[in-house]
This record gives structure tokens, sequence and C-alpha cells, in this order.
């Protein structure tokens, strides 16, 4: 891997990447998606809220009931230069950094549950690691990615319906995030920021609240045209990648993010939160 690949973070993140092995199966696999787990952070020592779920399609978008999709966390950094001890990165029971799980009829394979490892915070402030996935007997069918964090043992706070409202960082007045707490436990995100070229962009999604954090698969719209031109038909929502939230009191939190798949323009990292407004009726204490 590129050192240059390598961004600071507020804690040691890893990518996990999924070797997809294909023996005789019923269909032909196509596509390899991540579903969920994504974006989620972990206090060292101590488990993953979620566990990873990639979903197996053929070329026609059916789910494939019976491939081997292999989990395998990354546990080395800049080529395998710079390793860690085992116990520093996140792991599958056993200690182990892969995992083997069969596709079912809805095309999902599900892996074991995750651990954190004992390393949040490296002293270049943490890494991203970019991992190369293989695909065994189906040339062109792309690797999925998941994208983890673990995070040094700090204040948090449950997220309720009061962390509703505006958020930005004081630092980069202009963009910020809308988030509203949703029945079910389920949080709406969406961030209105800038391309790297100056152009507006938002995207977001709805995602779980589990325990302390929130995780969201985000989405960028695309084709669309302001009215009277708008065409519904001509509007496609694009994968953007993930959002991970945590909050440090009721005014303060931080928002991790990773761009969608191994090379994005949006990169990797974090921003730190404050409440910019608190909706009429709600309270925070």
């Amino acid at each position: 891997m590129n050192a240059s690949r390598i961004r600071p973070t507020a804690g040691f993140i890893a990518t996990v990447a999924l070797v997809f092995a294909i023996p005789a199966v019923a269909a032909t696999p196509a596509t390899l998606t991540p579903i969920e787990g994504g974006g989620q952070i972990a206090v060292t020592n101590s488990p993953f809220p979620l566990q990873l779920t990639a979903r197996v399609t053929d070329a026609a978008g059916a789910p494939v009931e019976g491939a081997p999709v292999h989990f395998a966390i990354d546990h080395c950094a800049q080529g395998h230069v710079f390793c860690l001890l085992p116990s520093g990165y996140p792991f599958f029971p056993g200690h182990n950094f892969d995992a083997v799980v069969m596709s079912d009829a809805d095309g999902n394979a599900v892996s074991p549950a995750i651990e954190a490892g004992d390393v949040g915070t490296l002293d270049v402030g943490g890494f991203q690691d970019d991992v190369v996935a293989t695909i065994d007997g189906a040339s062109g069918v792309a690797p999925a990615y998941f994208w983890i964090v673990q995070v040094d043992p700090s204040p948090s706070v449950a997220i309720t319906s009061a962390f509703t409202g505006a958020w930005y960082d004081p630092t980069r007045s202009g963009q910020g995030l809308m988030l509203e707490v949703l029945p079910g436990n389920q949080l709406l995100a969406y961030w209105f920021a800038f391309t790297r070229d100056g152009q507006q962009a938002w995207f977001g999604g709805v995602g779980p609240i589990v325990g302390n954090e929130a995780v969201v698969y985000a989405q960028q719209g695309a084709g669309g045209r302001w009215i009277p031109d708008f065409n519904p038909a001509g509007y496609v929502k694009l994968p953007w990648g993930t959002l991970g939230f945590r909050f440090s009191d009721c005014n303060h939190g931080r928002v991790y993010f990773a761009g969608a798949g191994q090379y994005s323009d949006w990169s990797t990292g974090y921003m730190d939160l404050t409440r910019l407004t608190m909706p009429a009726g709600l309270s925070c204490s």
C-alpha cells in the first residue's frame, strides 16, 4: 500500500475486506455488496456492536445462495512495512483475522462477532489500512470493503431524540450536518458540504443507533435538475460511504467518515461536532 494513503484519524481504523472464493453454486455471483457493519466504532478491548453483512447477487440482481464469503481483517499497515502486535487489531472469535461464511437464501453472509483490539490511538493519531481482496474463480467481481474504527475509552452518552438538530464544526463554518432521531432507534443524517473542486454536495441516509453510537450508510443523489425540469426517472442514488457518530455530551460529538470503495475521493477521517440548533420542545441534559 502506498504510504500516502495513511491519513490521521481520531482512532485506529482498519478496513475489513472480503475475499470471495467460489465453488460450484446454483448461480454465478456477479456482485458482492456491503450491507451492514461498515463505519462502526468500538472502544478498545470491547465488542463491535454489529456483525458485518455482505450480499452476493448474480448478474440479474438475484441473491446467490451457498457462496463462501471470506471476511479478512487486515492486520498490518504500509504494505506490511509497519505492524502492530496482533493484540492491537480487531479480531474474530479465537483471535482469528479470517472467517468464511456461506451466503444464505437471501444472498447474505454474516460475519462472526468482532472484538476491538487494544490499540485505539497510534503515535501518528491512527491510520487507515487498505486491504487488497482477491476473488478466486470469479474475475470481475469487485470485493466489498468495511471500514471500522477502534478508539481509546472516553466518555460517551446515549443518542436520544434530544440530539435532533443542526451540527457543525465551528472551525469549518459553512458546512455541517442535520440529524434527526427517528422511531425504532434510527438516525437520519445528512451532511451538506462541498466536493474537492468546490462544488456543493450533500449526502446521507438512515442507520441504526446501537448503544452510544449510530452508523449510517450514506447515499448521494445524481441526475437531478431544478424544477420544473426535474425528471424522477433520471435521478439516481449512488453509494457515498459510511458515517459513524458518537457524542461526549449534549452539545459535542464526532462524526467518523469513510468514502465508499478503496480509492474514494472523499477519503477517511473524522470531524468534531458542536450543536448549532435545538428544536423547540426538546431538551437535553
